[in-house]
């Protein structure tokens, strides 16, 4: 077969999602992720060299370093596993598990609160196996040492909960098909319709009936990974480490321009909590619904996005954009997520 005369289709690809005990070990993967789009792939960098060779052109060059990862887009499916590993590692602490509250005697519902942490504990890194193309001619690949540099969640009018994942991992090669595992799900997604973006001036005024009129909202936690030199070793192409930096935030929301409450609120550095809510139906032998809740503590309003006019005929629009800080109380934290499902994580 020559290179480049078939053809593979897209839409019989995989990506299943594993837990590594062991940074670095790759591990069996079982809980599929359905995805929008992927970019995952492995890169070997060169550097052609420059010297005088009695020539106009130049003849050598050396590899660099392997890199691996890249973005995932998905839906959020709070009773599927894949996305409850996914956000696990991209806050990288623990993971509280408790009865839903309200929750009947026998009842199947849970919640899983997730913190911040360093990235050290029961299970440090993923593992992803995946295929590009039907099972057959498609290509097979496993990647080991994953770890979640961003996760990303939006909302907006007309559309599904949206997530994004950048990924970045130890190594990558061809695999072995697991598609015999992994199970086709019929879980709902989150819709715009049962979200909601609350910010009050205490964190114990949040309430489901508090809420700014927002059109969009957009979250991000970035969790800037070390994967340069000095995550490397002299004798190796691959990394030898991938250590967390500081973890950060981006908050923003696109609302109707109507009050200066955050204008003033950005001239005077007012505090105020948030919390972004997203749920779901009732979950099959609980009261409870499904859902995502993220909980800030302490935000502080960067840029009211006081509008500019350009034209006659428009609605005056403002993109607020958020500072995101810890609160310093004795049980204080920056950013805390809890979703509702019936899965263990």
């Amino acid at each position: 077969m020559a290179v480049g005369d078939s053809a593979l289709f897209a839409g019989l690809s995989y990506l299943a999602v594993g837990r590594e005990t062991t940074l670095g070990t790759y591990n069996t993967c079982t809980a599929q992720l359905d995805f929008i789009s992927h970019g995952l792939k492995m890169q070997k960098d060169s550097k052609i060299l420059q010297q005088i060779e009695r020539s106009r052109t130049l003849s050598k060059q050396i590899g660099l370093g392997r890199s691996v990862g890249g973005d995932v887009e998905f839906y959020f499916r709070p009773l599927e596993t894949a996305p409850l590993y996914l956000l696990q590692n991209a806050f990288g602490g623990t993971v509280t598990t408790s009865t839903i509250s309200g929750e009947t005697i026998g009842g199947a519902g849970l919640q899983h609160v997730f913190s911040t942490g360093n990235m050290d504990q029961s299970y440090p890194s993923l593992c992803l196996n995946l295929r590009k193309g039907p099972s057959t001619g498609g290509k097979l690949f496993q990647i080991n040492g994953v770890r979640v540099n961003e996760f990303r969640v939006k909302a907006a009018i007309d559309e599904p909960i949206q997530c994004g994942v950048s990924l970045i991992g130890f190594d990558a090669t061809t695999g072995a098909s697991i598609e015999s595992v992994l199970t086709m799900t019929a879980n709902e997604v989150l819709s715009f319709v049962n979200a909601r973006f609350s910010v009050e001036s205490a964190f114990s005024s949040l309430t489901s009936s508090s809420f700014w009129h927002v059109q969009s909202v957009d979250f991000k936690l970035m969790n800037n990974l070390k994967n340069g030199a000095e995550a490397r070793r002299i004798g190796s192409d691959v990394l030898s480490v991938l250590p967390p930096g500081l973890q950060t935030y981006e908050l923003s929301c696109q609302m109707r321009f109507d009050t200066l409450t955050a204008y003033s609120a950005m001239l005077a550095g007012t505090e105020f909590s948030a919390e972004l809510e997203f749920l779901g139906s009732t979950m099959s032998g609980s009261v409870g619904r499904q859902g995502l809740l993220i909980e800030m503590q302490k935000v502080t309003i960067k840029d009211a996005g006081d509008p500019e006019i350009s034209g006659p005929d428009g609605i005056l629009t403002a993109n607020v954009t958020f500072n995101v800080l810890r609160d310093e109380s004795a049980s204080g934290y920056a950013v805390q997520a809890t979703v509702f499902s019936n899965v263990a994580v």
